[in-house]
């Protein structure tokens, strides 16, 4: 039986096997806020507006928001397998044990550019995560696509194949599985009433 102790102490090591060759800071404004004699709990950012970026925080907008990750294991177990399943990757990854933080860089949108995809595992099964391209691009005016939400659609696919590669679901997938409801916003079957149909009703 490995301790949590002796599973972070090989997730570390694990991680400078894969590149930890530059501090945190020097590749990217990542979301990152350590723990702290402050900060007790380690945090990632909101996202700011007008970027190109996605986060699980609660305080984002339905185009900025996206659902955190959940685990089947404890927080050490499944902190450990994610570095060992990223190690496989030809990705740069960087991770803090002690904060259970891992950060990707990922090709982004933009040729030749980097999106930053941020995971924090938390207590309870959760893992907060966080995607930011370096260069922010026009957001497309529409989209059409089961499931789609138009804002930041590249770094929501950024961190579902991660996730996939994980195997970490959406915390909210089994909810949405049962009651959501998709409508393409350019073909919907409801009829919009007007103003006479309205002026019927009083």
């Amino acid at each position: 039986m490995i301790l949590p102790a002796a599973r972070a102490a090989l997730a570390t090591v694990t991680l400078v096997a894969v590149q930890l060759s530059h501090p945190l800071e020097s590749v990217a404004d990542v979301g990152y806020v350590p723990s702290s004699d402050i900060e007790q709990i380690p945090r990632l950012k909101s996202c700011q507006p007008n970027t190109n970026c996605v986060s699980s925080g609660y305080l984002e907008p339905p185009n900025r928001y996206m659902s955190p990750l959940k685990t089947l294991s404890d927080k050490e177990t499944a902190y450990s397998r994610a570095v060992r399943d990223l190690s496989t990757l030809n990705n740069k990854v960087e991770g803090i044990a002690k904060d259970s933080y891992l950060h990707i860089e990922v090709p982004g949108t933009a040729p030749g550019s980097i999106d930053d995809v941020e995971l924090l595992f938390a207590d309870e099964g959760v893992v907060n995560v966080r995607c930011e391209a370096r260069v922010t691009l026009p957001p497309p005016p529409f989209c059409i696509k089961k499931n789609c939400i138009n804002g930041n659609m590249d770094q929501r696919t950024r961190v579902e194949e991660i996730s996939r590669i994980l195997g970490l679901p959406a915390a909210d997938s089994e909810r949405m599985k049962q009651t959501a409801k998709w409508t393409p916003i350019f073909f919907n079957s409801d009829r919009v009433p007007d103003m006479l149909e309205y002026d019927d009703y009083h």
